[in-house]
């Protein structure tokens, strides 16, 4: 084992991740979030500033040549535990990993956290045996001490004098300590271990996202979501400031991902944060996802000069009914006012609808769609709700479907299957750039810069193609023709 007590992070990405489809898109540079996990970098990042160390690999696939490289990181570093960072959608690929490295290192604790086993801490342990252990809330602290003392290096008689943890017993029950204090002031906590995703032999471009996040928990009560509610702490915009200082510094980088629920936290706080970047004269480029009613123009073209050059809106719904139920804390008019000022400026706009949330009929999906039409960001995208562990929308999720997770069928908890769900979201996302003024808006006129207005050209033509080979696929004749020239093309 290492002198210092340390744990080596896993995580399995496959090949062709790329969220939102934007890769498909071009979108490299706009909204293409960097998949490796902030949480991982973070709590390293802590370890280190605690008497502990932290590194991190990654795969893409889980196969022999694989796992083989992750026991050779194994034998390399000597860690003294593997940990796991998981939401819901990753527990059974991620525990298939897990299973693998226990077959040749039986005796290497494995520990995860995460959003996902902190709602469910007694059924992730009970269904994931081979985890031995689960962080439950902010995992800064818990870590740090677990690792003490499964090192040896700690006072602690046993784990369950550590709070925020859980871990099961042989004979078979489970363990849940106290409680873990939560952090008052966000402030405290050291830049990201960014060495952990930094190559120097392929040092970072204008492609390259480093990931940010500023705050924890959040103001608001959406019943969709799974962060921690009415708990929101945020880092000062001058400590954020630092920290991308030191990343451009330290690692060439251009570009950052921020990756809050919502920013900025307030426009006073915005101003200070634009007010230092202009006075440092960095030069940047990032993303963010805000809510409708934050940003006026003026924000807007002050973001637009330091850096920003795409911006999300979570709408979710274009039902007013819906919106009050899912306690979004926007109207529709909100969001009109939001896509309009970032057309208006010339920002790559993104506006996020979820179709299936309690009360959902298609009338209301309609309105959705029509709401997305209306706005017309320079692209919309369309999800199924996820009932996810810890979210609201969860407990209106059947008992018997509660553990959809576990290779069972998605549940819903509207009025249509899933599967129409599916067939609408992806429908209305095929067909919502093929409109005239989405064209003239967004690929032939506008005040999208050169590189926005391609990728918007891109989905145009992308979508204009899906289109027609939708069409011609529900024709029996051309249905045929095509398979036929696909059949051809896979011959040679």
């Amino acid at each position: 084992m290492a002198d210092k007590p340390s744990i080596l992070f896993l995580a399995l990405i496959p090949e062709d991740y790329s969220p939102y489809l934007a890769k498909s898109y071009g979108m490299d540079r706009s909204f293409d979030m960097l998949p490796h996990k902030y949480s991982i970098l973070a709590l390293t990042a802590w370890l280190r500033k605690h008497g502990c160390e932290g590194n991190y690999r990654w795969i893409n696939r889980i196969d022999d040549e694989q796992i083989g490289k992750i026991s050779h990181a194994i034998s390399e570093l000597k860690p003294d535990a593997i940990g796991l960072s998981l939401v819901t959608e990753e527990m059974v690929s991620h525990y298939e990993l897990v299973r693998k490295l226990k077959e040749s290192h039986p005796d290497l604790p494995v520990i995860a956290g995460g959003c996902h086993v902190t709602a469910l801490p007694e059924h992730t342990l009970t269904n994931f045996p081979l985890i031995d252990y689960i962080v439950i809330g902010e995992g800064e602290k818990t870590l740090t001490e677990l690792l003490k003392f499964i090192s040896g290096k700690t006072g602690y008689n046993s784990a369950d004098e550590i709070n925020g943890l859980g871990f099961g017993n042989e004979d078979g029950s489970i363990t849940l300590t106290g409680p873990r204090e939560k952090f008052d002031d966000i402030n405290v906590l050291p830049d990201p271990a960014y060495d952990l995703i930094y190559d120097p032999e392929n040092p970072p471009d204008e492609k390259t996202a480093f990931p940010l996040v500023c705050s924890y928990g959040c103001y608001f009560f959406c019943t969709f979501c799974s962060v921690e509610h009415g708990n929101y702490r945020c880092i000062s915009s001058g400590k954020l400031v630092d920290r991308i200082e030191r990343a451009v510094r330290n690692f060439g980088t251009e570009y950052f991902a921020i990756r809050d629920s919502f920013w900025p936290p307030t426009r006073k706080w915005l101003d200070e944060f634009c007010t230092e970047i202009e006075n440092r004269r960095l030069k940047i480029k990032f993303h963010f996802q805000t809510r409708a009613g934050t940003l006026e123009v003026e924000h807007l073209e002050r973001l637009k000069k330091i850096g920003a050059v795409a911006i999300a809106v979570g709408v979710e719904a274009g039902d007013p009914g819906i919106l009050k139920s899912i306690k979004k804390s926007i109207t529709t008019n909100m969001a009109r006012r939001a896509i309009a000022a970032l057309n208006k400026v010339g920002i790559f706009s993104i506006a996020f609808f979820i179709f299936g949330n309690r009360g959902e009929t298609r009338q209301t999906i309609q309105a959705s769609i029509d709401l997305a039409n209306e706005l017309n960001p320079s692209i919309a995208f369309f999800h199924v709700l996820y009932p996810l562990p810890g979210a609201e929308a969860f407990e209106s999720v059947p008992d018997d479907q509660k553990d959809w997770w576990m290779g069972k069928p998605l549940p819903t908890i509207s009025e249509l299957s899933v599967s129409e769900l599916d067939s609408l979201a992806k429908t209305a996302f095929i067909n919502y750039p093929l409109r005239l003024a989405y064209f003239t808006q967004h690929v032939i006129g506008g005040k999208l810069p050169p590189e926005f207005k391609a990728i918007a050209r891109r989905v145009f033509f992308i979508h204009l193609r899906k289109n027609f080979l939708g069409t011609a696929e529900r024709s029996r004749f051309l249905r045929s023709i095509i398979r036929g020239v696909k059949s051809l093309i896979g011959r040679k």
